[in-house]
């Protein structure tokens, strides 16, 4: 997480494809495509570099996972839901390693609304 937040471009923790994944999602994110007041959109440099390292199947999917995280975020942001409390966030940032299972099994009886 900490690669990430950093400076991820630059990190030799990601291969060159992860990075292209993560800069688009940063460019969709931010609304970058657009451009900001008289600079060029992002989206073209980003978009080529994604295009080095997926297929346009990949790309769809990799638009569509970010779009739906982007649209997750504003929705439970705008309605001020809380996903986790505040016990479990701190029980994850602290977690060297999420057990996949258990954090499937949290998903399911939180998100999706389904027993084991």
């Amino acid at each position: 997480m900490q690669a990430i937040e950093g400076d991820y471009l630059a990190s030799e923790k990601f291969s060159d494809a992860e990075k292209a994944a993560m800069r688009w999602a940063e460019v969709l994110t931010l609304k970058q495509y657009h451009g900001a007041p008289g600079a060029p959109p992002q989206s073209e440099p980003a978009m080529a570099e994604l295009k080095r390292h997926y297929n346009e199947a990949q790309i769809v999917e990799i638009t569509m996972v970010s779009g739906f995280f982007n649209f997750w975020n504003r929705f439970t942001d705008g309605l001020q839901i809380d996903i986790e409390d505040a016990g479990m966030m701190t029980r994850f940032g602290k977690s060297a390693r999420i057990d996949a299972h258990e954090f499937t099994d949290y998903m399911r009886a939180c998100w999706w609304n389904e027993d084991n």
